[in-house]
């Protein structure tokens, strides 16, 4: 049986997130923060759209991710500098 992301499960979803910037971007739980999160039922993918800071720069970063997991697409920008 596969494990799926659906809707049902959107707080597994954060979770995931969560631990996998935390380790990727080596960033603190605090630092991290979900601005939209959507699932496409009709493609069965969600769209996430996040912001976390590291090192005194705040980043927005967006991504796709199938049902199962996988990462289909990751974009990361530079925000602004803080002060």
């Amino acid at each position: 049986m596969e494990y799926k992301l659906t809707i049902g499960k959107m707080e597994d979803l954060k979770k995931l997130i969560r631990e996998d910037m935390a380790k990727t971007e080596n960033i603190n739980y605090e630092d991290f923060e979900f601005l939209d999160v959507f699932y496409y039922s009709g493609l069965k993918k969600w769209n996430v759209k996040i912001e976390f800071t590291k090192e005194g720069t705040k980043y927005l970063a967006s991504m796709d991710i199938q049902e199962n997991g996988i990462i289909t697409r990751y974009q990361q920008r530079e925000e602004d500098v803080l002060q």
